[in-house]
């Protein structure tokens, strides 16, 4: 699964091997998704975040070039609550419900926010990892 998180970081040539030694740490990874964007329109920057949901943790990586990484970890076993978001549409005779955000509420009474990414295939990625989390 690390080879899939490195051909998918637009900025892998310089922070994947800060990421990977920060997840040698955690346990075998169980799943990942990636947002991206750019910061806003008057910035130079480009924003990547990386999450990957592990045996020991969650970890989120903020990547801002190309200056600045930012690596957290979320212990799991410290995680009491997950509230889903959901939005539901009606399609033709369908009706097609959308897991929208994931709040992640820890022991220290700390939240953990995660916004559906707009990429159709991130956004993929993040239904199967907030289904991971359980």
């Amino acid at each position: 699964m690390l080879k899939a998180i490195e051909m998918e970081l637009e900025t892998g040539h310089y922070s994947f091997d800060i990421l990977q030694n920060a997840l040698t740490v955690v346990g075998a990874i169980k799943g990942w998704y990636r947002e991206f964007g750019d910061m806003d329109e008057d910035s130079e920057k480009f924003r990547e975040i990386i999450w990957v949901l592990s045996e020991k943790a969650i970890t989120r990586a903020e990547i801002l070039t190309p200056d600045f990484i930012e690596i957290c970890n979320f212990q799991r076993d410290k995680l009491i609550k997950v509230e889903r978001s959901y939005s539901i549409a009606q399609c033709n005779d369908n009706i097609k419900v959308t897991l929208q955000k994931a709040v992640l509420t820890f022991t220290d009474g700390k939240t953990l926010t995660m916004i559906r990414p707009k990429n159709r295939s991130n956004a993929e990625q993040y239904d199967a990892f907030v289904k991971l989390i359980g």
